[in-house]
């Protein structure tokens, strides 16, 4: 997998109205949507709260991450030892049937840069698909 962009598109122009739809029709992309409802989480709570494998929730989350309706966030330990924390980003999805086809619009909150220390996360690549 590709890592994400540094910065997660804020338009449905650059994000496609079938992947936000293919999205938003995954069991599991909707239960992790569930899971961050209330606050930021590692993967691995959000696996044991999804009833599903970390490769599973890491593969949606990557997805998600990268249409910008995820926010990953890495906090350093005073151990040293680096956990990334995944948060919902608030947003609105309308999508529209014309006579040219689905047409849509993403509006994602702008969040604030993370603070000096922070460190962006690059998704894990996996092997193997679900």
């Amino acid at each position: 997998m590709q890592p994400s962009q540094s910065c997660p598109p804020e338009s449905i122009d650059d994000v496609a109205v079938e992947e936000i739809l293919s999205l938003l029709a995954d069991n599991y992309v909707r239960s992790i949507l569930d899971a961050l409802a209330a606050g930021p989480k590692p993967a691995a709570e959000i696996a044991d709260y999804c009833s599903a494998s970390t490769v599973t929730i890491y593969r949606r989350l990557n997805r998600l991450e990268a249409a910008g309706l995820v926010a990953v966030e890495t906090q350093i330990a005073p151990d040293g030892n680096h956990r990334a924390q995944y948060r919902a980003r608030p947003a609105s999805i309308a999508v529209s049937i014309t006579e040219t086809g689905l047409t849509g619009d993403l509006t994602v909150e702008s969040t604030a840069e993370p603070p000096a220390g922070d460190y962006r996360h690059r998704p894990a690549s996996t092997v193997g698909d679900d």
